[in-house]
């Protein structure tokens, strides 16, 4: 079947066909013996691996991966409790320990973060980190320069008028109100072409925080820097190995919290609007 190497082990399969009811763009024939792609509709596959997923006995292999290497659905999972309490205890984090995190916990992280959903199952989005101090000082003063450079050349103006007090008290006071002084960041970056890169980078950092969140770790969602990247220090993007194809659609700084919240706060009034058409003229 070409690169989709869509394999049945027939020793094991019981032909419930729930393959080939389960994938979503049904290019899945359970007309024969054992299911098999249709004739020529292998390029419409997803790679989303429903078929894997879903085989009650493990038969189904596609695009090299094998359900021996997936984890079971009978595993534990995230506790509903325990989840809604991480979620309320979340914090945005402006103050942090000077202390490194472990790159292979950083890495862990990263990885599984982006198992999160994107249009079409693009899977186009890319995470480039910082996971040392010495590089994130690197970055720091290199987009300080960058602004004071700008502002020089009189080109921060309008809405970014801000950069200016910035790189004010950073040239002066050395404090750093873009990064917050964390030790590590991510930038999430996407294909311009790509169906929804803003929207598919937000939800991968939101798997990103929470699971930092869940190893300890403090994270901010940093706009003032993601401004600075896309509309001042633009220069940086090939320093910092961002494809040339790819826009940078989020940032994110993360490290040790250097303060401690005992308790969550109370959201106010939640914006939920439950429809119902049942109940309406709507005809």
């Amino acid at each position: 079947m070409g690169m989709i190497d869509f394999k049945i082990d027939t020793s094991k399969c019981i032909r419930c066909k729930k393959c080939v009811t389960d994938c979503p763009v049904l290019i899945i024939d359970g007309k024969t013996d054992y299911p098999e792609i249709k004739e020529g509709k292998a390029d419409n596959c997803l790679k989303c691996q429903h078929c894997l997923a879903v085989c009650p006995e493990g038969a189904l292999s596609i695009w090299g991966y094998s359900p021996e290497d997936s984890i079971l659905s009978s595993e534990p999972t995230a506790d509903p409790v325990q989840l809604t309490n991480l979620i309320k205890l979340r914090r945005s984090v402006r103050r942090f320990k000077k202390t490194e995190i472990d790159p292979s916990l950083i890495n862990l992280i990263a990885n599984n973060a982006l198992y999160a959903p994107t249009a079409k199952n693009e899977n186009s989005v890319r995470f480039s980190i910082i996971d040392n101090r010495e590089d994130m000082n690197i970055l720091r003063e290199s987009v300080y320069q960058c602004i004071t450079k700008a502002v020089s050349n009189g080109q921060i103006k309008g809405s970014l008028s801000f950069f200016s007090n910035f790189a004010d008290v950073w040239n002066s006071k050395k404090i750093d109100v873009i990064f917050r002084n964390a030790p590590h960041l991510v930038i999430a970056s996407a294909p311009k072409d790509a169906s929804l890169p803003i929207v598919d980078s937000s939800i991968a950092l939101s798997y990103f925080e929470l699971l930092a969140n869940a190893h300890g770790i403090g994270t901010l969602w940093d706009g003032f820097a993601l401004q600075a990247l896309r509309e001042i220090a633009q220069e940086l993007k090939g320093l910092l190995g961002i494809a040339e194809n790819h826009e940078i659609t989020m940032v994110m700084v993360f490290g040790l919290s250097a303060v401690k919240y005992p308790r969550s706060i109370q959201s106010g009034h939640p914006e939920v609007h439950r429809i119902r058409l049942s109940d309406s003229s709507v005809n």
